[in-house]
């Protein structure tokens, strides 16, 4: 463990170690520690950033496991100045987000709620779209529970991958209040009526049933988590950088047109952009000529 050093409120600090770069989003003016594997979770540090220089994945940590990793004013104030910055990075292919502890996010800090409220829904839902506009691909990794705001974060990536013990829920309703922002990013990733049932109940389902809802991507077990995750994180990282990016942006975009014709047309007019690209061209190439060969023998 690395000596203590001073921080101002917001800063942030990094260090290289083993091929790995550990960034430690400091959120208090008290002393923290640093280490290989981040930051002490006591120190006040409630989001932890690596970078895996080798393989272009970048993982963001929500360190507050004693709060069920809730997203307060300070945390999501920090993951939009880490995904301001990830957005700018070319080194980064792939972001990951997951938590430490029992709990993904257990959604807002209710004492916030209840003295910040206009601010505090407008600054989360700027981060979910961050996560939509994000030029690389983000993948939730999810353990535990993920309630409201917390499953609207999970929503809102573009992937996602639970152990089987997650369970996932949009509860605000059992408190009285609609969960109105939540069910923004949970309707464009599930069907209606599914999501209907969850806002209007308010009951939790399992990692399984969120996976036939289309919430998720894949269901498997808990020690298997980080490794499962970081596999299809690397499986996307080694692909084009610029397909990729284009791909997403794309995608999204496409969705938005009023009509399938619009959509063709805007689809067509990025293919062709993407064929002209060296990636492509490269590609392309190299397929022809493994064709070619196996034709000749």
């Amino acid at each position: 463990m690395c000596g203590p050093i001073e921080y101002i409120v917001r800063s942030t600090t990094s260090f290289v170690s083993k091929g790995r770069r550990n960034r430690c989003i400091i959120q208090s003016n008290l002393f923290t520690r640093m280490s290989s594997s981040g930051c002490d979770r006591s120190d006040g540090c409630i989001l932890m950033r690596t970078d895996d220089n080798a393989t272009g994945v970048t993982t963001l940590t929500l360190n507050k496991p004693e709060k069920f990793n809730i997203l307060t004013w300070d945390m999501l104030e920090a993951l939009q100045k880490q995904l301001n910055e990830i957005a700018d990075e070319e080194a980064v292919k792939v972001l990951i987000i997951g938590a430490s502890g029992k709990a993904f996010s257990s959604g807002h800090d209710l004492g916030e709620v209840q003295t910040n409220t206009h601010e505090l829904f407008k600054k989360c839902s700027e981060v979910m779209m961050s996560l939509n506009t994000l030029p690389q691909p983000v993948i939730a990794m999810v353990q535990g529970i993920a309630t409201a705001a917390g499953c609207q974060l999970v929503a809102s990536c573009d992937l996602a991958v639970a152990s089987d013990n997650a369970t996932f829920g949009v509860s605000g309703i059992n408190l009285g209040m609609f969960c109105s922002t939540p069910a923004v990013a949970l309707s464009r990733s599930v069907g209606p009526k599914q999501s209907m049932q969850m806002l209007l109940t308010g009951n939790l389902i399992s990692a399984h049933e969120a996976l036939s809802y289309g919430l998720i991507n894949k269901v498997v077990p808990q020690k298997d988590l980080h490794s499962d995750t970081i596999e299809l994180a690397v499986s996307i990282s080694g692909k084009s950088n610029f397909a990729i990016r284009l791909g997403k942006k794309m995608f999204y975009k496409q969705l938005q047109c009023s009509n399938l014709k619009d959509a063709y047309s805007f689809a067509t007019e990025q293919i062709v952009n993407n064929i002209q690209h060296h990636d492509a061209k490269r590609g392309i190439q190299e397929f022809l000529g493994r064709t070619t060969s196996v034709e000749k023998k």
